[in-house]
């Protein structure tokens, strides 16, 4: 034994081992993160969980197919793409369209009170899970029969744009600019 030497230190051997063991053991835990790392990464990075864009004009239908104040109900469409897929007609949501003269009035059919789908009735909207009541102007109507309406707010109004047809000089088509609002708020506040 030289002077300087620490008897209790392993030989060198043994250090090429060791150092062997760290490395493996470093590469399993790495292989361990990527693992479970990449799909959670590559959920976060997903188009399909990214916030909705703000809602642009969509074509519905054309002036002329509206009766003068006639509620309908159309469903509003689009081509939506994610990172492996085309939906060609993937629903937006559904509105109500109402004609008076040259202009139209659209509405969501989501009842501002909890989401549920409005329906018309003769001459008013009725949100049949609480009895939401509505006038054909959207506004809040009592129910009647000693009910409340639950509603917070009116229905939530939309944009809608008229455009000159290409095929019918007379005739415009009606664009609506669809958005979805939080329900039970009395503030119509646009979902993100």
């Amino acid at each position: 034994m030289t002077h300087g030497q620490d008897s209790s230190l392993p030989p060198p051997e043994h250090a090429g081992r060791r150092r062997f063991l760290k490395w493996l053991t470093n590469g399993i835990g790495a292989a361990f993160a990527a693992t479970l790392g990449v799909p959670a990464l590559l959920y976060l990075l997903d188009p399909r969980n990214r916030p909705t864009p703000a809602g642009d004009f969509r074509q519905v239908t054309k002036l002329s197919e509206l009766k003068e104040g006639q509620p309908v109900a159309l469903t509003i469409k689009e081509v939506r793409r994610d990172v492996w897929t085309i939906h060609p007609n993937d629903i937006v949501g559904r509105v109500w369209l109402i004609r008076r003269g040259d202009t139209v009035k659209a509405f969501t059919v989501t009842c501002p009170h909890l989401g549920c789908s409005i329906n018309h009735e003769g001459d008013r909207f009725v949100c049949p899970c609480h009895n939401g009541t509505f006038t054909l102007d959207g506004k809040r109507a009592d129910p009647g029969a000693g009910r409340r309406n639950p509603a917070p707010r009116d229905m939530d109004e939309l944009e809608v744009r008229l455009t000159p047809a290409a095929d019918a000089p007379n005739d415009r088509i009606v664009w609506v600019k669809y958005q979805a609002f939080i329900q039970n708020q009395e503030a119509k506040v646009a979902r993100r």
